[in-house]
């Protein structure tokens, strides 16, 4: 299952739609939609979840996987199918559908005889993405490079781009390499992918506490659409004052909204 970009920084604001009768308790017929389509990637990332009384200890809605799904482009109908297992996600099956720069999709979401839709557009490349070195050069021993009185910048890189018009911006970065060998570190056990929160500056770091493995890696920057732009800065809330977030889903709960990306590569070696 391809991952949720930045889904851990939302679910504190998805889950929060109270009813009039009891402030904690969730709305039973309104349900949460999480649908994130990529420019030039197949649509996966679609998925589906029920809302939560805000005094649930549970982290996510319960996964819904019998809705009727639907992408609407230009007249052009594609329907989802629920992905393996019980998830809540969807996915397209086909190879005819493509999503490209300025497209415009709806989504159609059919459950519990209720009908919930949204729309975006996909959104420009980004531009001007460019790595410090196409090589990141890791000690064996951290901590006696460090003491030995290393420089702690030459264990990271500074990727760049242009952000002309303060829009939001994140990175993801994965090993792409045919034969990977873990780094010997002194750091503790971390994930094998970084995913950056966005922000609106025009440049962030590599740092070698984000590597896991030696050779080739992908760095890839996505430009963040105004629809989960609008919802990432609404995710604050005051506790005595919980409205429902900025959503672009109409019936339900959430955001559909769009990625376009473009990627830069370096090397990591251990010496």
């Amino acid at each position: 299952m391809k991952f949720s970009i930045l889904l851990f920084l939302l679910t504190g604001v998805l889950i929060i739609s109270c009813s009039n009768e009891n402030p904690i308790v969730a709305e039973s017929d309104l349900i949460v939609i999480q649908a994130y389509l990529y420019a030039n990637e197949p649509v996966t990332d679609i998925r589906i979840t029920s809302t939560l009384p805000l005094d649930s200890e549970e982290t996510s809605g319960f996964p819904i996987n019998d809705a009727a799904v639907k992408l609407v482009r230009n007249d052009n109908t594609y329907e989802l199918v629920p992905s393996p297992g019980d998830s809540g996600y969807y996915h397209y099956p086909g190879d005819d559908l493509t999503v490209n720069y300025a497209d415009v999709f709806e989504i159609e979401i059919e459950h519990s005889g209720k009908m919930i839709t949204a729309e975006t557009n996909v959104p420009e490349q980004p531009t001007g993405v460019a790595l410090s070195s196409g090589r990141m050069v890791v000690p064996y021993d951290i901590r006696d490079f460090l003491f030995g009185g290393g420089n702690f910048d030459s264990l990271r890189l500074v990727i760049t781009w242009n952000n002309d018009n303060d829009e939001l911006f994140y990175h993801v970065i994965d090993n792409v390499d045919s034969n990977p060998v873990a780094i010997s570190s002194n750091f503790p056990a971390r994930p094998n992918r970084f995913i950056s929160q966005p922000t609106r500056r025009d440049s962030a770091f590599v740092n070698f506490a984000n590597i896991t493995h030696t050779g080739r890696h992908r760095v890839r920057i996505y430009r963040v659409n105004q629809e989960y732009a609008d919802l990432y800065e609404s995710r604050q809330q005051d506790t005595r004052d919980l409205n429902e977030p900025l959503t672009n889903i109409q019936n339900g709960l959430g955001v559909f909204s769009a990625f376009n990306s473009d990627s830069v590569f370096f090397d990591v070696v251990q010496q």
